[in-house]
């Protein structure tokens, strides 16, 4: 775990949109109230594709949504075949490095099999799109997209 990071809270993956809430921790300055940051969503195999939505900050705290079809648009157009992994971060204005999303702070072990979300489903030109937030094995918040079978 590094010292300052984006700590998760609450995931809400429901009704085509994931809402992430948290709050920062480490050590540096909090940010002015209602800060907006940018959440970036980075694809592992591929780099150089970063999606991003906007962040609210707020006296520490974080928030931000975004629509799966964010994902799936990103597949479709991009033409990106099979399972992708998308790590999350938290961008804040001013701040060299983005922020890693992840759950530390608790006393849950191995969360990517204890706590699991749906996935939802985005419509592509080439067929159906699942997207799938989940923990890794270092507690970090990713998304795995992958197309749905028939």
């Amino acid at each position: 775990m590094t010292s300052r990071h984006a700590e998760v809270e609450q995931v809400w993956p429901r009704d085509g949109r994931v809402l992430v809430i948290g709050r920062i921790v480490g050590t540096a300055p909090t940010p002015p109230a209602r800060t907006t940051a940018i959440l970036t969503l980075t694809n592992r195999d591929r780099p150089d594709l970063v999606l991003n939505c906007p962040a609210t900050v707020d006296g520490g705290r974080f928030q931000a949504a975004f629509a799966v079809e964010l994902v799936v648009s990103a597949v479709a157009t991009r033409r990106i075949d099979g399972r992708q992994v998308w790590d999350l971060h938290l961008r804040l204005p001013g701040e060299p490095e983005p922020l890693r999303l992840g759950r530390h702070l608790d006393d849950i072990p191995d969360k990517k099999t204890v706590m699991t979300f749906p996935a939802q489903t985005g419509e592509a030109r080439a067929g159906a799109v699942s997207v799938k937030p989940y923990y890794t094995v270092m507690q970090n918040l990713s998304l795995i997209s992958r197309p749905v079978q028939a």
